[in-house]
């Protein structure tokens, strides 16, 4: 099977192209790509920092240095949970604030054109395909047999 063949050459090729995108146009505007999802998934009424990473598919060492720049330039704080002292919950700034506003109408404008570029029901199934490729890959062993030997 050529790369060209395979689902996941497609998903990487077109992520590489999007994150450049996103990562050329953020920069632009001075918010760092690193951040830009971080900026979005960040609840106003605060998200617990524990939370985050999942979210994002995002390694827990690389979100805390994220987490620590972003609180730097202050677009975050970071206060224990009023409920549960242990837990520590990540709050935009204002300045955090307008930077999300700057992310979030970035990835709109971006879905937007792409939505007029490909057609509405093109994206609907691309989406919908996606969804279920996400399924099928929650479970793994469903694609990859537990028997299948180890290579040696």
């Amino acid at each position: 099977m050529k790369p060209q063949e395979t689902i996941d050459f497609h998903l990487r090729w077109g992520w590489t192209k999007l994150s450049k995108l996103y990562a050329s146009e953020a920069e632009r505007r001075g918010i760092p790509f690193s951040y830009v999802f971080i900026l979005l998934h960040t609840e106003r009424s605060g998200t617990p920092s524990t939370k985050l990473g999942p979210k994002m598919g995002m390694e827990s060492t690389s979100l805390s240095r994220s987490l620590r720049g972003l609180e730097e330039i202050g677009w975050i704080e970071r206060r224990p949970d009023a409920h549960d002292r242990r837990m520590m919950r990540v709050f935009l700034t204002d300045a955090g604030v307008d930077a999300r506003r700057q992310a979030r109408d970035l990835v709109v404008s971006v879905n937007q054109q792409l939505r007029a570029l490909l057609g509405a029901q093109s994206v609907d199934r691309l989406l919908n395909e996606m969804r279920r490729l996400n399924e099928i890959l929650d479970n793994p062993r469903a694609l990859v047999p537990a028997d299948a030997p180890p290579h040696s």
